[in-house]
């Protein structure tokens, strides 16, 4: 019930969903002969999408978060890297192969780190919540398919957490799976920089070691002001109700105590 809820309780103040409910009560204004009321409703609906559509503005959002932990070229040892899902796209027609979207980067970079020997074992996590999407298997289990078939690791060193449906639960699950294979909590995570400040604070209250492996980044450290970047475009709305899901996360996880 808490995924369902998380997961429609945020629509509503995220940018377009907001813009749709000032949009409907303008409307209901409207029926009503309350057009001043609406047409200030209409204006908000508006410039609320040209704000978080603005390129600066996104840029402000996201890097707010993505600069939080930078990358590192070295990485001290750890008993396994953690990979979380989200990056994952299971084979469902007309797919014949296992995809994944544009948080590829996590994968990439988890099998990265591991080739260069920081941690004996990967563990890929991940389950599915099956009232947006049903498909065979997990996204843990498409990771180490895709780790497998593409990077050549060895499957033997790929540990499975398939049962969690948010960051909270991987950290719980992660933990358990690692006590049982008597590996100590100490950690290289690895997902995209904008979740990381979620993701450390998370793994950290359940009592684990965390080296930050940020990637995925949305944004470039500068903004370039350029001429174009002056107007609205849908990317960068794409990418403030990113930066804002995460920013609800926090806050959320807080009031959970899960951070």
């Amino acid at each position: 019930m808490v995924h369902i809820l998380s997961k429609f309780l945020v629509i509503p103040i995220y940018p377009v969903g907001f813009a749709a409910v000032l949009g409907i009560l303008a409307l209901i204004l409207f029926l009503f002969n309350a057009r001043k009321i609406g047409y200030v409703l209409v204006f908000l609906s508006t410039f609320s999408l040209i704000f978080f559509s603005s390129p600066i503005v996104a840029h402000k959002l996201m890097r707010g978060l993505e600069s939080r932990y930078s990358p590192a070229y070295i990485y001290p040892n750890a008993d396994a890297i953690v990979l979380l899902g989200g990056a994952e796209v299971p084979k469902l027609p007309p797919r014949i192969y296992y995809e994944a979207h544009q948080s590829a980067d996590r994968i990439m970079h988890a099998a990265r780190l591991f080739k260069k020997g920081y941690a004996p074992y990967l563990i890929t996590t991940g389950g599915k919540i099956k009232f947006i999407k049903e498909f065979p298997g997990s996204e843990a289990e498409i990771s180490a398919s895709l780790l497998t078939e593409l990077f050549g690791i060895n499957p033997v060193k790929i540990l499975m957490e398939t049962k969690s449906k948010n960051t909270y639960e991987n950290a719980v699950y992660v933990k358990q799976l690692m006590e049982k294979n008597k590996l100590n909590p100490t950690i290289i995570l690895v997902t995209s920089a904008s979740h990381m400040p979620r993701a450390v604070a998370v793994f950290k209250k359940q009592g684990f070691i965390v080296y930050p492996a940020p990637t995925d980044y949305y944004e470039d450290k500068d903004f370039q002001y350029k001429f174009y970047k002056y107007f609205p475009d849908s990317d960068s709305l794409d990418n403030s109700t990113t930066a804002l899901h995460e920013y609800y996360g926090m806050l959320g996880y807080k009031l959970m105590g899960w951070i």
